[in-house]
């Protein structure tokens, strides 16, 4: 269970979020802070303003009962006034042992604020409580903590605002990024469209990166077509020599070989059409479509009968006509030519099966009970087997450059099955095993 955990993606949030998600963190803390520093100074404040009240109040008082030794009438609203002198308000235990001056005392209701005054021999004790003020608190406290929600609020909105605006930039390059093509195309300069930035520097490291992509792709079709042109010399000589001594009526063991080296260098002609292929691909003498797909493979199947009778391999061969597909003959003709020789280059009898639908083409290979192929060593699979076969990985890239699919299989008794997926007509796909 923990393993899965572990295993399983984690999703992360977009740079747009956590850019809100800073700025959210970034308002809590300023809130936070502004609320501490507001709480402190209207404490500080109040304290200061009560002290002040005190004392001038209590100076007035203690002067009044001075002069004649009375307590102030009526009675004040804020102000508790009491006296140690005979006849006058007993003040509360707990002031008896405090010196005159101001002090600060917890009493029953909360912080209470007395002011001693010493008036002969009796002493004066005025008292405010500050009960109102406490309950002010409180409010202030309460819109303090909404201050602090509304500036994070406040805050994420603004960040996700502004992140947007923010990296827009990064987001046009992305979308321009994901439209670029240099094999097709060659390099499209994208920094000329950004300013001269972070943004901007990561468009000219894209654009560096094009250069190289595509001088590399560059090097490497001129690479294969220069081979596939330079091998054909040679190999139409070898051809034409083949014919000339097939002509000549030689024995029957010749003729065997002199059929062997003729297959041979049709399978390598078939090898350089990939190659060509592959290297030529992207280019406009590549475009058109292929209005009969069974009438293109009957013409590969008839080209390939004489070595299919020489190999005792049987043709069964289904198919719909009129089925149009967007890549040119050529194109065609290269990949499904390879796979009918990929399928019979190691057969010596059985079936060939082609069949053509709409969705795709389908070549099965099936060997008789008579020859059946080397076993495959323990601990390598069929898969490994069908590698071997030449020329069909240069097949799986032309297969890729032109969006199609090619599902391929072999069994331990030698059948090999091909499909390829040239439509997606919304068909199931037919089983490989």
């Amino acid at each position: 269970m923990d393993d899965a955990l572990a295993a399983a993606p984690r999703r992360r949030l977009g740079l747009r979020a956590r850019v809100a998600l800073t700025f959210a963190g970034l308002g809590l803390v300023v809130s936070v802070c502004v609320a501490a520093v507001a709480m402190h100074f209207s404490d500080a404040y109040v304290h200061r303003l009560i002290d002040e009240m005190l004392r001038v109040e209590g100076e007035h008082l203690r002067y009044r009962f001075a002069l004649d030794g009375h307590m102030p009438s009526p009675p004040l609203r804020h102000f508790d006034v009491y006296s140690d002198a005979p006849g006058g308000p007993v003040p509360p235990a707990e002031l008896a042992s405090l010196a005159p001056g101001l002090h600060e005392i917890n009493g029953a209701h909360g912080e209470v604020h007395v002011a001693i005054y010493s008036t002969g021999a009796n002493r004066l004790y005025v008292m405010f409580d500050i009960g109102e003020e406490s309950a002010r608190e409180r409010h202030l406290a309460r819109d303090l903590v909404a201050l602090v929600l509304l500036g994070t609020l406040l805050s994420a909105w603004l960040g996700w605002a502004w992140a947007g605006r923010a990296i827009a930039p990064v987001r046009r390059l992305a979308q321009q990024v994901e439209g670029l093509e240099p094999p097709r195309q060659g390099a499209t300069p994208l920094a000329p469209g950004f300013a001269a930035d972070e943004v901007g520097a990561l468009a000219q490291a894209f654009d560096r990166y094009q250069e190289k992509l595509h001088d590399y792709v560059r090097r490497e079709r001129a690479f294969t077509a220069d081979a596939s042109h330079e091998l054909r010399t040679p190999l139409a000589v070898i051809r034409g020599a083949i014919e000339v001594m097939l002509d000549s009526d030689p024995d029957a063991a010749d003729a065997a070989r002199l059929r062997r080296m003729q297959r041979g260098s049709d399978e390598l002609r078939d090898l350089l059409d990939a190659l060509l292929v592959l290297a030529r691909s992207d280019e406009d003498t590549f475009s058109g479509t292929t209005p009969d797909l069974d009438a293109l493979i009957v013409r590969l199947l008839a080209e390939r009968a004489d070595m299919l009778n020489e190999k005792h391999v049987q043709v069964r061969h289904t198919g719909v006509a009129g089925v149009e597909v967007p890549a040119p003959p050529r194109v065609l003709g290269v990949v499904v030519g390879n796979l009918l020789r990929a399928a019979t280059q190691f057969a010596e009898d059985g079936a060939l099966h082609v069949d053509v639908s709409a969705a795709c083409v389908r070549i099965v290979q099936s060997p008789s009970g008579m020859h059946r192929p080397t076993p495959v060593p323990r601990g390598r699979g069929v898969e490994e087997r069908a590698d071997r076969v030449l020329g069909l990985g240069m097949i799986r890239r032309v297969c890729e450059r032109w969006g199609w699919q090619l599902d391929e299989h072999a069994d331990d008794d030698g059948t090999r099955r091909f499909v390829l997926h040239i439509m997606d007509s919304g068909e199931v796909r037919p089983d490989l095993g």
